[in-house]
């Protein structure tokens, strides 16, 4: 039974998503093509996870500073990015 609390507090302990997280996740929101259906009488938009790749590797991220890193590299970079 310690177990399975033990377990439950696991999941319960996510943390909040950094200002780059959140930052990223909103240009992809807005600057993704999407696209719409209907799903069980709701309306619902969606992406696909190749154009939102793409999509990361056109943007500022991608694109090294001077003295900086560039956060995305490769496609690989940016899946197991986005995968955390």
């Amino acid at each position: 039974m310690a177990e399975r609390r033990r377990h439950k507090k696991r999941i319960q302990e996510a943390s909040e998503p950094t200002k780059e997280e959140k930052a990223v996740a909103k240009y992809v929101r807005f600057n993704c093509p999407t696209k719409s259906t209907s799903m069980i009488g709701h309306r619902v938009d969606y992406f696909v996870a190749s154009k939102a790749v793409d999509c990361l590797l056109d943007s500022k991220w991608a694109k090294a500073k001077k003295g900086e890193e560039a956060l995305f590299t490769t496609r690989e970079s940016v899946v197991d990015y986005c995968n955390r």
